[in-house]
């Protein structure tokens, strides 16, 4: 494995070591079987992407793991769901599938006070945006196909913290399968080189498209952290710089039959699978919802598609 790439991406977070798996469930797994063992507990955000749910929810349990989901927006949820045998506590933030941010206050004082390890995957926000280290996490996750990797097919999962977790975690991935190809290593190493520039991009559109959506007769309402309206808005400032490429919009006359639609380049017409170069509209975690992560294309080109696939909406011209 290349150890320059380990170390750009150690940098990027603020952490000791970094790895390069070969998918971002990869890295869900063999943290957790880095951390875990038989008779073990893991506190987890109830807020999470649904093959992150499944992994704690049906194969943990399988293990001998016990899994307790706390919702974070109770005040005491998290020392309540602590047990004698509880090793780590989970977040995902922003919430890949909401656009939540989690307030990480509460997970951070318990992990710190029982030396508990605190797991953050912010694979949603990338380190442009978010970094987990400065804010108390000890490891810090991401799928690198939603902003590390600059290409449209790009796949691997990324596992940063201190120097043992990782070495931990790289003997996991080794037994486990979870090695990546080279082929993945040179290209996320190419594709950090612009990572910042992009994730600028991505961020400046969403913002604009956000605004653009409020005013679209097909919208009812739109979530995005950096509008007023959004309920971590306060938040966002204390964890995040800027809100990020993606937002939520709920459509009006209660709609929620928008398939997973790729709205840049008709080559990836129907991909079913985030891509950090291509704008993507899919169902959201709520019906009545769409999720919208926006890629590179100029803001004409998306708002022109979005009208093309939202129901009953305007001509572009007229949005």
């Amino acid at each position: 494995m290349p150890a320059l790439l380990h170390r750009r991406l150690a940098d990027l977070e603020g952490a000791e070591s970094a790895l390069l798996l070969a998918s971002g469930r990869a890295a869900v797994a063999c943290t957790s079987l880095a951390l875990l063992r038989p008779g073990d507990h893991l506190l987890a955000c109830s807020w999470l992407r649904d093959d992150t749910r499944r992994f704690f929810e049906e194969e943990l349990p399988l293990l001998g793991v016990q899994v307790t989901f706390v919702d974070p927006r109770e005040t005491r949820g998290w020392r309540r769901g602590l047990t004698r045998t509880t090793r780590a506590l989970y977040v995902e933030s922003p919430v890949l599938e909401s656009g939540r941010i989690v307030e990480l206050q509460a997970p951070r004082t318990l992990a710190q006070e029982l030396g508990l390890a605190l797991i953050v995957d912010a694979s949603a926000a990338s380190p442009v945006r978010f970094r987990p280290i400065a804010h108390g996490a000890d490891i810090v996750l991401h799928d690198t196909a939603i902003f590390l990797d600059g290409q449209p097919d790009g796949s691997g999962g990324v596992v940063a913290g201190t120097d043992g977790l990782v070495e931990e975690v790289r003997r996991k991935m080794e037994r486990w399968g979870g090695v990546p190809h080279q082929l993945a290593s040179t290209q996320l190493e190419r594709s950090l080189a612009t990572l910042q520039v992009r994730v600028e991009r991505q961020t400046e559109t969403a913002g604009q498209l956000a605004l653009w959506a409020q005013q679209h007769p097909a919208v009812r309402a739109v979530s995005y952290a950096a509008l007023p309206s959004h309920p971590d808005h306060d938040v966002l400032p204390e964890y995040m710089t800027g809100a990020g490429a993606m937002l939520q919009l709920q459509l009006a006359g209660g709609h929620d039959d928008v398939r997973v639609a790729t709205v840049a380049t008709a080559r990836m017409a129907g991909a079913s699978r985030l891509s950090s170069m291509v704008t993507q509209v899919t169902p959201g975690a709520v019906a009545g919802w769409v999720r919208v992560h926006v890629g590179l294309e100029p803001l004409d080109a998306i708002t022109a598609a979005l009208c093309a696939a939202l129901p009953a909406t305007a001509n572009p011209t007229e949005a």
